[in-house]
Formats: structure tokens, C-alpha cells, sequence
């Protein structure tokens, strides 16, 4: 089995889990297993077996370091001891063991990138600073995991949100061909703006959220890509614009609408270029709408408004599912140019 179907196997079983918990939520069916659990096995099996392969593959097609072969099957074990731990005990032995292996792996990765933080153009300058700062929070959610959860469920969303904003989407924009502006200052905004969404909720913090905002509203006056990217970015551009300003409260059901607009829209639609075929316009255009019908009922929720919303939302990720099970799996990775040639 090819990488490119192993990634694809992670993103159809990370959805799986995604759509079985929000259909749980609407009441069609009991949970079955530990919320928690299946909430970390969720996001970890994302971000460990879909989002950062996917961002190895923009690396290497970027001329920049990326695993070796022998390395990433040794990833690919880590991962799966480190999820199938969660589903088990959640932060357990198994999914600490797991999840050191994927760390050591990404802090290597990160120490071959630091090179390109020369270059205050380049977005993958965002990077290595990204993983040494996620890194930092692990030992601030394994130490209160269970003395002061509160505390570790702030600690899990400035690490994901390091990742995802700092890490993932800089790696998502670079395939594409678009440019950091100071990247320096930009790693700040965004370290600062992931902060902003879980340790650190300060007007300050907040203030790096909206820089680092503006970067990625800046993406819709790239005319060389196609307008489905360009909308995708700038309606999370404006999203994070406005949790930002607090138009938006920052509370967990808005923040994980934030995440699943990003990650499911833009930044999956952008690394899976030159992995996947590429879609017509029209199909992508689907796909966004399905990603909105997942997205917007839970930034509501944030609002108190409950009901409808939680249906809405689990039929959203269940076209989102199909979508991209549909789109992962249907062809064989693409030949032709990239979407932002």
C-alpha cells in the first residue's frame, strides 16, 4: 500500500470517528465508547496520520527536508500505538509511548527545516519554531490531565492550534505558491494567536490573531489560484478576523468550528495537491458547502443555540466524509499541475 493510500486510510477513519460523535451528539446513537477518548483519538489521528504526512509530501515536493522512507513506517507505528491508546485509556501508556516517538520525529524534522527561517519569504520559516512551541505544551497537559483539567483542555487547544495555524497551514500555503510577509513576525502572530485560543486569552494575544489573520485574507489577491482556494482562505481569514475582535465568543464550540473550517477546507484542498486527483471547481465548490454545514452550526453553538444545530452539523460532516473518501480514494494520485500552477 502507497503512502499517499495510507494517508488516505487515516483521513476516511479520522471522519469516521468525526461523524460518529456528532451524530451521537444529534441522538441518533449512544456514544459507545469514552467521549474523551474518542475526541483524542479524533484530533490525534488528524494531525498525526493525515495532516503532517500530508505536509511531509509538500516538503519534499518544495525541495525541502522531509522523513525518509524507513522513518515514516516507524511513524506509522508510533501513530497507531499512540491512537489505538487513546481509543483505550486516552492519556494512557500507550498513547504517551506513541506520541513521544511522533514528536521526536517531528522536533528531527523541524531541526532539518530550521535552514529556511533564512528566508523571511518563505512560509515554511514557521515551522520549526511551531513544533519546538507544541512540543513545550506537552508536558503542561500530561502534568494536568487529570489534577486540573481545565487547565490541560486550555494547554490541548493552544498545542493544536500551534500546530494547525503555525505549523500545517504555513506548510498548506507554501505548496500552493504563496509567500510569507516577514516571516518572523508572522511566527510570532501566530504563536501568540494560538495562544489566544486557549492559554493565553488576552486583548495582546488576541492582537497576533488578527496579523496572522490578515496574512491569510491576503491569499484572496492571489489571481494565480483558483477561486475556490481563494474563497476557502479568506472565509477563514475573516472567521479568525472575527474571533479576533470577539465578534465571535472564543469558546470551545466556536474554536472547534474554526478548526474544522480550516483543516477540512483550505488546508486539506492545498496539501492534498499533486497526493489526490484534482477536482473541477464545481466538486471543490461542494465540498466547501458541505465543510460550512459542519462548520457554521457549531460556531452557533457558541451563541447557546442548540438543537437543530447539532443535526445540521453531523449531516455537514457526513457529506464531508463522503466527499473526501470519494476523493482520497477514487483515483490514483495526480500527474497533472498543481492547482496553483
Amino acid at each position: 500500500m502507497t503512502i499517499s493510500r495510507l494517508i488516505a486510510v487515516a483521513l476516511l477513519l479520522t471522519m469516521l470517528l468525526g461523524a460518529w460523535m456528532r451524530w451521537s451528539f444529534a441522538g441518533a446513537w449512544p456514544m459507545g465508547l469514552d467521549y474523551n477518548h474518542l475526541r483524542h483519538a479524533h484530533s490525534h489521528l488528524g494531525a498525526y496520520g493525515v495532516l503532517f504526512p500530508l505536509a511531509f509530501f509538500a516538503w519534499k515536493r518544495l525541495g525541502a527536508p522531509s522523513p525518509s522512507r524507513r522513518t515514516l513506517a516507524v511513524y506509522s507505528l508510533a501513530t497507531v500505538v499512540a491512537v489505538m491508546g487513546f481509543l483505550r485509556a486516552g492519556y494512557g501508556v500507550e498513547a504517551i509511548v506513541g506520541s513521544t516517538v511522533v514528536g521526536i520525529i517531528w522536533l528531527l524534522s523541524a531541526a532539518r527545516l530550521a535552514h529556511r527561517m533564512r528566508d523571511f519569504t518563505d512560509p515554511l520559516a514557521l515551522v520549526p519554531p511551531a513544533i519546538v512551541t507544541a512540543m513545550l505544551c506537552v508536558p503542561l497537559i500530561a502534568l494536568n490531565v487529570r489534577s486540573n483539567p481545565e487547565v490541560a483542555q486550555r494547554a490541548v487547544a493552544t498545542f493544536l492550534g500551534v500546530l494547525l495555524l503555525v505549523a500545517v497551514t504555513p506548510s498548506a500555503l507554501a505548496v500552493i505558491g504563496v509567500r510569507a510577509t516577514l516571516a518572523p513576525i508572522l511566527t510570532v502572530a501566530g504563536l501568540t494567536g494560538a495562544a489566544s485560543l486557549g492559554l493565553l486569552p488576552t486583548v495582546w494575544s488576541r492582537l497576533g490573531l488578527t496579523v496572522y489573520s490578515a496574512w491569510l485574507l491576503s491569499v484572496v489577491l492571489q489571481r494565480s489560484l483558483p477561486w475556490t482556494l481563494r474563497a476557502a482562505w479568506g472565509v477563514v481569514g475573516v472567521g479568525l478576523m472575527a474571533l479576533s475582535f470577539k465578534l465571535v465568543p472564543n469558546a470551545r464550540p466556536s474554536v472547534i468550528g474554526a478548526i474544522h473550517l480550516l483543516v477540512l477546507g483550505p488546508v486539506l484542498l492545498s496539501l492534498s495537491t499533486g497526493v489526490w486527483k484534482a477536482r473541477s471547481r464545481i466538486v471543490e465548490t461542494l465540498l466547501l458547502g458541505a465543510v460550512g454545514l459542519l462548520s457554521g452550526p457549531l460556531v452557533l453553538q457558541a451563541f447557546d443555540i442548540h438543537p437543530w444545530t447539532m443535526l445540521l452539523s453531523a449531516l455537514g460532516g457526513t457529506l464531508v466524509l463522503g466527499w473526501w473518501a470519494w476523493a482520497a480514494f477514487e483515483s490514483s494520485p495526480s500527474t497533472a499541475k498543481s492547482r496553483g500552477a
